[in-house]
């Protein structure tokens, strides 16, 4: 049974409802129109043993692959954080996992 019909509509649905609309610029590429999905942020598991170090929280994004093929490190995304009005930029960092209908991508806020 070929199910990629299905996937389609899911990621559409997904994209859809809970998508943002961004701006994703790959360098030395044009920028690209597209809805990215913020996901809940991570944070590495504690040291063990005697070693003490910062935990950060680290953000990540869900970005479409049929918009955004390629998504390098140094890749720039405008786009809007939860209940705020005014666009940040963000740039990846690394690639978390890349699925056959989205990558999710590391970011850090663009300096």
């Amino acid at each position: 049974m070929d199910l990629a019909g299905l996937r389609s509509l899911v990621r559409e649905v997904n994209f859809g409802t809970h998508g943002i609309p961004a701006v994703v610029t790959p360098p030395d590429a044009d920028p690209v129109e597209t809805r990215i999905i913020w996901l809940s942020p991570t944070t590495d598991s504690p040291p063990t043993g005697n070693e003490v170090r910062r935990a950060d929280a680290r953000r990540v994004m869900a970005i479409r692959r049929d918009d955004v093929p390629a998504v390098p490190r140094g890749t720039v995304i405008e786009v809007t954080e939860h209940l705020l009005t005014d666009p940040a930029l963000w740039k990846s960092d690394a690639m978390e996992e890349v699925f056959s209908d989205h990558h999710r991508v590391v970011v850090l806020p663009y300096e």
